[in-house]
């Protein structure tokens, strides 16, 4: 706000002293004030990079102060100074945003501080109240490390919504601390962390316990108002029992969310039970001498049923308390035999499965088998068809040999001259070469070399 006034006052006398130079100087002429226009280009072509270059800073300074919302809550003062140095730098540069010839002028007549230099001047202020709110944020979360751990925990367990004003102490008390650190008095926020600790604790256990035991604890209350402890004492006692280690195991851990419901459970069910015995005692004392009878058959009628589920025999004739035992030893046998039926069962999948493995293995080497087979079957006939080949190529390349050697002219030209010539002109004949060719092939080597000697 001081800037901005000061700036605005600036402002105020740099116009007074240049209306009074104006009146001093009186109307000039057209020549010295339009002198020199192309310095003027030249002055405002220069003066475009810085421009640029703050104008890209003022930017990236905006984008970083909306990113950093959250240290506002670590570093408030650093973070609402920022905020200034960031207006500042933004009126600084709208002086000379639209005329970049103005960026070189100065702020004031008492001064001479240029406008870009106090925009560049409050973007350095910038960044460094950022960097102290970083700093302050750091710092925090290292001291009061435990602190913080505690209220995650707070958050994710939803404590506000529970005890909405002992979250917002817990909070109240956390800011304190780390006004401390931005303050740069870490000994206070190191002392004031223990009274936090000993309260955030406290709320984390009020919370977990309101969120396992808030029903028991309602039912309990319920039972004492409806004096059940005349009817079940004893189950009372348990329950109430049952419910307080369970409180005192919150207080203790309030973190082992497992073991928290596991006894949670164990309380919701001891309560149930109080109010089953209670109700059947009330039922007991209300009932007629009369209907003693029925409500005891009624009972062994069920203990009949389960024993006739379990194939056994009638036990009415024994006490109730000595066929419940019995019922309990011929459930315990037929589990045992069921038991032993399962284990028969599963060592006879495991051996299925083992046989059914080794018969895969057995397909997979039948098919590599086969596969082997085909194989050298292919090679067979691939070499089988080679030779053939090769015989046939041999047998070509030796006939045109022994025919050579063999006759050196045809039987047909041998035997030629000795045919009558009366009877070629008065039965000309078309040669029998069917006749001549076996002739020829069936005369041996030695007949046919002697003939063209005679």
């Amino acid at each position: 706000m001081t800037k901005r006034c000061n700036l605005s006052i600036v402002n105020g006398l740099k116009l007074t002293s240049i209306a009074s130079l104006l009146l001093l100087t009186g109307c000039a002429s057209d020549s010295a004030s339009v002198a020199s226009p192309k310095a003027e280009t030249n002055a405002s072509a220069t003066s475009l990079a810085p421009l640029k270059d703050i104008q890209a800073k003022i930017k990236a300074a905006e984008q970083t102060f909306a990113q950093s919302q959250a240290l506002t809550w670590f570093a408030t003062d650093a973070m609402d100074e920022a905020r200034q140095s960031l207006d500042d730098a933004l009126e600084y540069f709208s002086e000379y945003e639209l005329d970049s010839s103005k960026a070189n002028d100065s702020i004031g007549i008492f001064t001479s501080t240029t406008y870009l230099q106090a925009t560049q001047e409050a973007l350095t202020q910038f960044n460094q109240h950022i960097d102290t709110a970083n700093h302050t944020r750091t710092e925090a979360m290292k001291i009061l490390n435990e602190a913080f751990s505690n209220r995650s925990e707070l958050n994710s367990i939803n404590a506000g919504a529970y005890f909405p004003q002992a979250m917002a102490q817990a909070e109240k008390e956390l800011k304190r601390l780390v006004d401390y650190i931005a303050d740069n008095d870490n000994d206070s926020a190191i002392n004031g962390q223990a009274d936090l600790l000993r309260k955030q604790r406290a709320l984390e256990v009020d919370t977990v316990t309101t969120i396992y035991l808030a029903d028991s604890q309602k039912e309990l209350k319920r039972l004492q108002t409806e004096q059940a402890g005349q009817h079940a004492p004893e189950t009372l006692r348990h329950a109430e029992t049952t419910l307080k280690a369970t409180e005192a195991f919150i207080t203790a851990e309030p973190r082992a969310k497992d073991v928290i419901q596991k006894k949670a459970d164990a309380t919701a069910f001891a309560l149930a039970h109080t109010r089953h015995i209670a109700h059947v005692v009330k039922q007991l004392k209300a009932m007629k001498t009369s209907d003693y009878e029925r409500h005891i058959l009624s009972y062994e009628n069920i203990l009949l049923a389960i024993s006739q589920e379990l194939g056994t025999e009638d036990l009415r004739h024994q006490p109730i308390p000595e066929q419940g035992k019995t019922l309990v030893s011929a459930i315990r046998e037929t589990l045992n035999e069921q038991g032993d039926e399962a284990r028969h069962l599963a060592e006879a999948k495991s051996k299925l499965a083992e046989q059914t493995q080794r018969g895969d293995e057995l397909a997979v080497s039948l098919v590599a088998a086969q596969q082997q087979i085909a194989a050298l079957q292919s090679q067979h006939t691939a070499e089988k068809n080679l030779l053939i080949q090769q015989i046939a190529q041999l047998t070509v390349n030796s006939l045109p040999a022994e025919k050579t050697a063999q006759t050196p002219q045809s039987p047909a030209a041998a035997i030629a001259p000795m045919q009558p010539v009366k009877q070629t002109e008065a039965a000309p004949q078309v040669p029998d070469e069917t006749r001549a060719e076996p002739s020829a092939e069936l005369a041996s080597p030695v007949v046919q070399q002697e003939q063209p000697a005679a």
